[in-house]
């Protein structure tokens, strides 16, 4: 089932569930999310933060009211969908322009009383103040039961996927997704497939939502399958590699920060 969700063009959940919608209303919806992407997001998904904290208050604010006065119940699936993961983006960047500057989100206090800077309550969202935790673990996994989500929600770090230079959108949203996870697993800082002497070595990413991609690194790999061809395909749908997984760069996607591999050294599972 899961491999099914994530081919290429396979029909998943969340298309069979999507009622149709004017793709006009749902880009109208994101548009200045749209025009502040493009404006502030380079091509390698690194973020001017320093231009977007001087201008927050006229691109990016007016965005995030138009999310505090949503109601997402009243769209169809994908643009529910669509809907959460550009809150998770937009809060993020904000919680970093709140801040900036820092080298890293985890610089950045958690809630008081202890916690990270994902349970730190980041604004409204449909009327309820909200963590970047509970959009992703409390509404978007469990509400959605889709694992490409992870290719898409950026969580301000070299190491996450890269921030699209667009919102995502209800009508484009299964071939956005599909676009996200192939450029996250063919990416050589993140993942390398194969890795040699039977390898790969993965983004940890893959290991710490096991429960959405696979709970076996057998399993994981026949997730990740239908993103490869040839012989690696036919590997990974065997689960014949030894999985290994990268470090974790949590240095701020901004380009005025080096982009380092952090420690070479990676553990095996298999």
């Amino acid at each position: 089932m899961l491999v099914l969700l994530l081919c290429v063009g396979a029909a998943s959940p969340l298309a069979a569930a999507s009622s149709p919608l004017s793709s006009t209303t749902d880009s109208t919806r994101h548009s200045a999310f749209d025009h502040l992407l493009e404006r502030f997001v380079d091509a390698r998904g690194d973020v001017d933060y320093a231009a977007l904290q001087r201008q927050a208050d006229s691109v990016l604010a007016p965005y995030l009211q138009t999310l505090a006065e949503a109601r997402p119940s009243t769209l169809d699936r994908t643009a529910r969908l669509a809907f959460w993961i550009n809150a998770y983006n937009a809060y993020t960047l904000q919680l970093i322009v709140d801040h900036y500057p820092v080298t890293s989100i985890r610089d950045i206090d958690g809630p008081p009383g202890g916690g990270t800077p994902f349970e730190r309550p980041v604004g409204p969202v449909a009327d309820t103040v909200r963590t970047l935790d509970e959009i992703e673990h409390e509404i978007i996994r469990v509400r959605f039961d889709e694992p490409r989500i992870h290719f898409a929600l950026v969580c301000a770090a070299k190491s996450c996927p890269r921030l699209r230079r667009e919102a995502y959108t209800g009508p484009h949203l299964d071939a956005q997704l599909d676009a996200q996870a192939h450029r996250f697993l063919h990416a050589p800082r993140k993942n390398h497939v194969p890795n040699g002497d039977g390898t790969v070595a993965l983004s940890p990413i893959l290991k710490w939502y096991g429960d959405d991609f696979g709970p076996t690194p057998a399993a994981i790999q026949r997730a990740l399958a239908p993103y490869f061809n040839g012989t690696v395909q036919d590997s990974l749908a065997r689960g014949a590699y030894t999985v290994q997984y990268r470090p974790y760069d949590w240095t701020l996607n901004t380009p005025s920060l080096n982009r380092g591999d952090g420690d070479p050294d990676v553990a095996a599972e298999s």
